[in-house]
């Protein structure tokens, strides 16, 4: 999160707690692991053993030999390493939501449970298939092949359970990365306006660590897998890349310049204000502006949480409230659309529903709200702005709200001292 932000439910901790809550987690998960591993340790051979009759194309006493005993050394305690690491796979899992989720806007928080639980279940199936049936498929293809050309093949065992790893290891990489793409999507934090933001995590990352997992003198296949890892990425990314999530998102390079010729990004929230401002000024609300509605946001954290995390994405510099004039928000609140820079705002549309004996406001009192805002308006067309409305009617203009003003259905009010 950006400094400063924070939702309805956070603490305040220092750095230090959470460091030592990190601490905490890993030494947690290093000794789970250290323990998983020496235990598989015992068994290790007779796993290996049983692997290669499977992968081995041929009896393993004919066509498969240990060139390197040295090597055959480090490939069992790492082949035990590997297999503790993904016994303690629900550990870490668990570990990982715990630690992150306090630090995680709402949509974040259902995309990596989604994404954790749904890419384990598949890629654990998919990887379960290419490590039983796809690979010695392929084993056996390729010896049939030099078979038939006179060729006695003779197979470095620690070679290809090194391959083997390398396929794995790519493979789970990339079916993340295609479930962190798509549940993304579909939690509705990739659409139009993150793309990009997205494009350059889950490519980045995944690209890199697919480079990383292939042996140095694999070149062709470590090209041929980063292409095929960001065609299938890229894939599940299409899909939402010009998905549009509702009306309330400002199109990429939409916004409004201020007299200061300052680029600004706007969103009018509709607050009913627990049901005395209910009236919805979305389809009232100028195309280059932003909308939203709320029921109350200064009683319900969910809605606040909602509107911090689209206010993060969208990157808003102004937030304009219909009902109130924004005091009544938490003090956490405004404090944390302090640190993402937005300027919190209201039209206090409060007072004029009180002062129309029926309690219904109309469109031209959010219109003549609206159109007496100096900012990013300029002040010396406040007036020329309140005429433009064009309102028929009896219409009061005042520097401050009248106490004791009734607004009958063909009165309305305007204040022309707004800061």
């Amino acid at each position: 999160m950006a400094d400063g932000l924070s939702l309805a439910e956070d603490s305040v901790r220092p750095i230090s707690s959470h460091l030592d809550e990190l601490l905490n987690r890993l030494g947690l998960l290093l000794f789970a692991l250290t323990v998983s591993a020496v235990i598989w340790m015992f068994f290790i051979d007779s796993v290996l053993a049983w692997y290669l009759i499977r992968i081995s194309p041929c009896q393993v006493s004919e066509c498969l030999s240990v060139f390197a005993p040295a090597e055959w050394v480090s490939l069992r305690w790492m082949s035990a390493l590997l297999l503790g690491l993904i016994t303690i796979i629900p550990l870490f899992c668990w570990q990982a939501i715990s630690f992150t989720r306090p630090g995680m806007l709402p949509q974040e928080r259902r995309w990596l449970s989604s994404t954790i639980l749904m890419g384990g279940i598949v890629s654990i199936s998919i990887l379960l298939l290419t490590m039983l049936y796809l690979i010695p498929k392929i084993m056996l293809w390729a010896h049939q092949g030099s078979s038939e050309s006179g060729v006695i093949a003779t197979y470095d065992a620690v070679e290809i359970m090194r391959v083997s790893f390398a396929v794995l290891s790519v493979e789970s990489i990339v079916l993340l990365a295609m479930m962190s793409a798509l549940m993304a999507g579909l939690v509705g934090l990739l659409d139009a306006h993150s793309l990009t933001w997205f494009r350059i995590r889950i490519h980045g990352f995944s690209l890199a660590l697919v480079w990383l997992s292939i042996p140095s003198h694999l070149t062709g296949i470590r090209l041929l897998s980063i292409m095929s890892c960001w065609l299938l990425v890229e894939s599940c990314i299409s899909p939402f890349k010009n998905r549009k999530m509702s009306s309330k998102n400002i199109p990429q390079g939409g916004g409004i310049m201020d007299s200061e010729g300052c680029f600004r990004r706007i969103a009018v929230i509709s607050c009913a204000c627990a049901g005395a401002c209910a009236k919805d000024f979305s389809t009232s609300t100028p195309n280059l502006m932003a909308t939203s509605s709320a029921n109350a946001l200064c009683l319900n954290a969910h809605e606040r949480n909602e509107l911090l995390a689209s206010a993060k994405t969208q990157r808003l510099t102004d937030i304009i409230i219909t009902g109130c004039d924004g005091s009544p928000l938490p003090e956490h609140m405004k404090k944390s659309l302090d640190s993402l820079s937005i300027k919190l705002r209201g039209l206090s549309l409060l007072n004029i529903a009180a002062a129309r004996p029926d309690g219904e406001l109309r469109e031209v009192d959010f219109q003549l709200a609206l159109a007496s805002m100096v900012d990013p308006w300029p002040k010396s067309g406040q007036k020329e702005r309140i005429m433009e409305v064009g309102f028929d009617g009896k219409l009061t203009l005042s520097v401050e709200y009248p106490w004791g003003l009734v607004l009958h259905p063909n009165e309305a009010f305007a204040c022309i001292n707004q800061q």
